[in-house]
């Protein structure tokens, strides 16, 4: 999987980020993965690759860089 910035993500999951982190919660947090709403024309929807996902956030980091 390409190299990508860590802050390339919902401002949102960066403000819960910090949230836990001021309360000092280093435990594991779960976060729900949905969608509000599938396009007219589609009944269903197919998630795929959510193994590569998995992997992706377990390895996740943000560089001092990005930290600053």
């Amino acid at each position: 999987m390409p190299e990508t910035s860590a802050l390339l993500t919902d401002l949102y999951q960066l403000t819960m980020l910090q949230a836990y982190f001021d309360q000092g919660m280093n435990d594991t947090a779960v976060f729900e993965f949905f969608v509000r709403e599938l396009p007219a024309t589609r009944g269903f929807l197919v998630a795929a690759g959510l193994e590569q996902v998995l992997e992706y956030l377990e390895t996740l980091r943000f560089s001092d860089a990005e930290l600053a």
